[in-house]
Protein backbone atom coordinates (compact mmCIF):
# COMPACT_ATOMS: atom_id res chain seq x y z
CA UNK A 1 0.00 0.00 0.00
CA UNK A 2 1.38 3.39 -0.95
CA UNK A 3 1.69 6.07 1.73
CA UNK A 4 -0.79 8.30 -0.13
CA UNK A 5 -3.34 5.46 -0.07
CA UNK A 6 -2.82 4.96 3.65
CA UNK A 7 -3.21 8.67 4.37
CA UNK A 8 -6.42 8.65 2.33
CA UNK A 9 -7.64 5.69 4.38
CA UNK A 10 -6.89 7.55 7.61
CA UNK A 11 -8.68 10.66 6.35
CA UNK A 12 -11.67 8.55 5.30
CA UNK A 13 -12.15 7.58 8.94
CA UNK A 14 -13.63 11.05 9.33
CA UNK A 15 -16.48 10.01 7.05
CA UNK A 16 -17.24 6.67 8.70
CA UNK A 17 -19.83 6.80 11.46
CA UNK A 18 -19.87 3.15 12.54
CA UNK A 19 -16.91 0.84 12.44
CA UNK A 20 -17.02 -2.92 12.59
CA UNK A 21 -16.32 -4.31 16.05
CA UNK A 22 -12.99 -6.14 16.18
CA UNK A 23 -11.41 -8.45 18.71
CA UNK A 24 -8.72 -5.85 19.38
CA UNK A 25 -11.23 -3.16 20.43
CA UNK A 26 -10.95 -3.86 24.18
CA UNK A 27 -7.15 -3.70 24.13
CA UNK A 28 -7.24 -0.63 21.88
CA UNK A 29 -9.63 1.24 24.18
CA UNK A 30 -7.57 0.34 27.23
CA UNK A 31 -4.36 1.63 25.61
CA UNK A 32 -6.04 4.82 24.39
CA UNK A 33 -7.40 5.49 27.87
CA UNK A 34 -3.90 4.99 29.28
CA UNK A 35 -2.48 7.48 26.75
CA UNK A 36 -5.25 9.98 27.54
CA UNK A 37 -4.56 9.73 31.27
CA UNK A 38 -0.85 10.47 30.74
CA UNK A 39 -1.71 14.12 30.04
CA UNK A 40 1.12 14.15 27.53
CA UNK A 41 1.73 17.41 25.76
CA UNK A 42 3.38 15.63 22.84
CA UNK A 43 1.24 15.20 19.77
CA UNK A 44 1.31 15.48 16.00
CA UNK A 45 -1.24 16.09 13.29
CA UNK A 46 -1.54 14.29 9.99
CA UNK A 47 -0.56 17.52 8.26
CA UNK A 48 2.70 17.62 10.23
CA UNK A 49 3.74 14.28 8.73
CA UNK A 50 4.02 15.73 5.23
CA UNK A 51 5.69 18.58 3.41
CA UNK A 52 5.31 19.82 -0.14
CA UNK A 53 7.58 18.16 -2.66
CA UNK A 54 9.21 19.70 -5.71
CA UNK A 55 6.56 18.48 -8.16
CA UNK A 56 3.64 19.90 -6.09
CA UNK A 57 3.26 16.45 -4.54
CA UNK A 58 3.56 15.40 -0.94
CA UNK A 59 6.66 14.00 0.74
CA UNK A 60 7.29 12.78 4.25
CA UNK A 61 8.45 15.40 6.72
CA UNK A 62 11.51 13.71 8.25
CA UNK A 63 11.66 16.20 11.13
CA UNK A 64 8.29 15.10 12.52
CA UNK A 65 9.13 11.42 12.19
CA UNK A 66 12.53 12.02 13.80
CA UNK A 67 10.84 13.90 16.69
CA UNK A 68 8.55 10.92 17.34
CA UNK A 69 11.38 8.39 17.07
CA UNK A 70 13.68 10.44 19.33
CA UNK A 71 11.03 10.41 22.05
CA UNK A 72 11.53 6.65 22.33
CA UNK A 73 15.26 6.58 21.69
CA UNK A 74 14.63 4.97 18.29
CA UNK A 75 16.16 5.62 14.90
CA UNK A 76 13.81 6.74 12.16
CA UNK A 77 14.44 4.54 9.13
CA UNK A 78 13.40 5.76 5.72
CA UNK A 79 11.30 3.17 3.89
CA UNK A 80 13.85 3.20 1.06
CA UNK A 81 16.39 1.48 3.28
CA UNK A 82 16.23 -2.28 2.98
CA UNK A 83 17.70 -5.27 4.67
CA UNK A 84 16.91 -7.35 7.67
CA UNK A 85 20.13 -7.15 9.65
CA UNK A 86 19.86 -9.31 12.77
CA UNK A 87 16.07 -9.40 12.39
CA UNK A 88 15.87 -5.69 13.21
CA UNK A 89 12.56 -5.34 11.34
CA UNK A 90 11.16 -8.77 12.13
CA UNK A 91 7.54 -8.96 13.34
CA UNK A 92 8.73 -11.53 15.90
CA UNK A 93 11.07 -9.06 17.63
CA UNK A 94 9.65 -7.99 20.99
CA UNK A 95 8.94 -4.24 21.22
CA UNK A 96 11.44 -3.60 23.99
CA UNK A 97 14.24 -4.74 21.67
CA UNK A 98 13.29 -2.69 18.61
CA UNK A 99 15.75 0.07 17.85
CA UNK A 100 14.12 1.77 14.87
CA UNK A 101 10.75 2.75 13.50
CA UNK A 102 9.46 3.57 10.03
CA UNK A 103 6.85 5.88 8.58
CA UNK A 104 4.38 3.01 8.32
CA UNK A 105 4.77 2.45 12.09
CA UNK A 106 3.68 6.05 12.71
CA UNK A 107 0.78 5.65 10.27
CA UNK A 108 -0.27 2.43 12.03
CA UNK A 109 -0.12 4.28 15.37
CA UNK A 110 -2.32 7.03 13.92
CA UNK A 111 -4.75 4.53 12.44
CA UNK A 112 -5.14 2.70 15.75
CA UNK A 113 -5.71 5.91 17.72
CA UNK A 114 -8.21 7.25 15.20
CA UNK A 115 -10.15 3.97 15.31
CA UNK A 116 -10.75 4.27 19.05
CA UNK A 117 -14.11 5.41 20.41
CA UNK A 118 -12.36 8.15 22.41
CA UNK A 119 -11.39 9.93 19.17
CA UNK A 120 -14.58 9.20 17.22
CA UNK A 121 -16.01 12.68 17.86
CA UNK A 122 -12.64 14.36 17.33
CA UNK A 123 -12.50 13.02 13.76
CA UNK A 124 -14.75 15.91 12.72
CA UNK A 125 -12.08 18.43 13.71
CA UNK A 126 -9.84 19.60 10.87
CA UNK A 127 -6.57 19.62 12.82
CA UNK A 128 -6.87 16.45 14.85
CA UNK A 129 -4.11 16.14 17.46
CA UNK A 130 -2.79 12.58 17.70
CA UNK A 131 -1.12 12.02 21.09
CA UNK A 132 2.31 10.44 21.28
CA UNK A 133 2.29 7.76 24.01
CA UNK A 134 5.00 8.25 26.61
CA UNK A 135 5.62 4.51 27.02
CA UNK A 136 7.44 2.81 24.14
CA UNK A 137 5.64 -0.49 24.85
CA UNK A 138 2.28 1.27 24.44
CA UNK A 139 3.58 2.83 21.22
CA UNK A 140 4.48 -0.60 19.78
CA UNK A 141 1.19 -2.18 20.93
CA UNK A 142 -0.76 0.59 19.17
CA UNK A 143 1.40 0.14 16.07
CA UNK A 144 0.57 -3.58 16.12
CA UNK A 145 -3.17 -2.88 16.51
CA UNK A 146 -3.08 -0.35 13.67
CA UNK A 147 -1.34 -2.94 11.50
CA UNK A 148 -4.01 -5.53 12.37
CA UNK A 149 -6.82 -3.08 11.61
CA UNK A 150 -5.25 -2.25 8.26
CA UNK A 151 -4.84 -5.96 7.51
CA UNK A 152 -8.47 -6.76 8.37
CA UNK A 153 -9.74 -4.09 6.01
CA UNK A 154 -7.86 -5.71 3.11
CA UNK A 155 -9.95 -8.88 3.57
Amino acid sequence: MRIEDYLSKINNLRLVEHRVGLAVNAELEELILKVALENSQSYFTLEMLFQKAENNGMALNPETFQFIANGYGLLFMDEKETGNVCFAHSQELRPEFKQSCTAIDVFDLSYAILNSSLYREDLKINELKIPIPQDVVVFWKLVQIGNELRGKEKE
